[in-house]
């Protein structure tokens, strides 16, 4: 047994991708196409329920919409019911990202004939209580988002996490034996996100900074470094995304006049490759909270496929895939100093972006190629075959 709760076996040839999962989420897309690149077929058994609301704030976990979820959840339970009694020949089920009750549902219906493989790639406790706080901490809500995390990591045989760090958390904060969970880095997808040359020089340099406007992210951050800089500091900033903070970071930076920042709004995921390839400097995440300190963001791995520099907030997570000073540039989380100085680093020394931009594409052709994503998570696979 590896200390990712790795195991040798035999892979099974079919697997169910199972429940409510998101289908557009960009994990899903990733292991579907691991499976593939290790010649696993993927059967899906699918009903869309959570993407249909992209941004959830805090009314949608309030008391009107979980009994109009609810009553959609049990329709979707009902067909989803159906149609796994038609599957033939799987032998493992996969749950994904938003899985718990799919997971524990299934688990009743199965009675340990068949291992449930879940994927959740982050808990409604450090999601809604420890990192956005729309349950404050020792409410009703909060525990009960505890006990439904910590019912569903037990349900499957095999849990699958994003990083070392996070499995540790869920050992320690779920009781789940650690022997139990696997780590499966994500990377990215090679066939959307692939290297390209860095562009020629220019004046001002453009930081890129895209994303869903959590708090681990960190905007305020960066908003606070680009104050830092001020409008003479030859660099500009493209802020591309939606969600619950954007409002308040427009607000944040018109107050400054941060002339410096242009807030471009939502772009497509097919456009996101064109706006790395456009960056010059790529921002990872900057917030300090137990969630941002154990994930490495899609965006990371993004960037550094696209072969661009990446500043991103030192934590345990992102230094057991990436090496400071070699595939990305770490700084201290919620550190808008740090920050501001490491951009001014970077902004200043055109030899070191193209040092960056050089190791971190390289890091993810090499750990990152489809046939190794794809027999890591055959192996994890054929553990939960074997129940080991």
């Amino acid at each position: 047994m590896s200390s990712d709760g790795g195991a040798a076996g035999r892979p099974p040839p079919r697997v169910c991708f199972f429940g409510t999962y998101r289908r557009d989420h960009t994990d899903t897309q990733l292991l579907v196409q691991a499976c593939e690149a290790a010649g696993i077929e993927v059967v899906e058994c699918h009903r869309a329920l959570w993407e249909k609301t992209p941004h959830k704030d805090a009314t949608y976990f309030g008391l009107r919409s979980a009994i109009a979820l609810s009553w959609r959840y049990i329709g979707a339970v009902i067909t989803l019911a159906r149609e796994r009694r038609r599957l033939e020949n799987v032998s493992v089920y996969l749950i994904g990202f938003g899985g718990q009750l799919d997971c524990l549902w299934l688990a009743i219906l199965l009675r340990r004939r068949r291992p449930i493989v879940y994927a959740p790639l982050v808990t409604l406790t450090e999601t809604l209580v420890e990192d956005r706080g729309v349950f404050p901490r020792g409410s009703v809500r909060a525990r009960l988002a505890a006990w439904l995390d910590r019912a569903s990591l037990r349900a499957a045989e095999r849990v699958v996490i994003d990083t070392q760090e996070h499995r540790r958390y869920l050992a320690a904060t779920f009781a789940i034996a650690p022997e139990r969970i696997s780590t499966w880095y994500l990377g990215s997808d090679p066939g959307i996100f692939r290297c390209t040359p860095l562009p020629p020089p220019r004046r001002p340099l453009r930081v890129l900074f895209y994303s869903s406007f959590l708090p681990l992210h960190g905007v305020s951050v960066v908003l606070q470094a680009a104050a830092l800089l001020g409008d003479k500091s030859d660099v500009e900033f493209a802020l591309l995304g939606d969600g619950p903070g954007h409002a308040a970071a427009m607000k944040s930076a018109a107050d400054a006049r941060l002339t410096q920042v242009r807030f471009e709004g939502w772009v497509p995921y097919s456009d996101i490759p064109a706006a790395i390839a456009d960056a010059d400097i790529c921002l990872g995440v900057f917030g300090a909270s137990v969630k941002a300190s154990m994930v490495i963001p899609n965006k990371v791995y993004e960037a550094a496929a696209v072969g661009r520099p990446i500043i991103t907030a030192d934590t345990p997570a992102i230094r057991e895939v990436f090496a400071h000073g070699e595939s990305a540039w770490l700084c201290p989380p919620a550190d808008p100093a740090a920050l501001a100085t490491a951009i001014e680093r970077l902004a200043a020394d055109p030899a070191l972006r193209r040092r960056l931009a050089s190791g971190a594409a390289a890091l993810m052709q090499d750990r990152f190629a489809p046939a190794a994503q794809g027999e890591k998570l055959a192996a994890i696979f054929a553990a939960a075959k074997a129940g080991g």
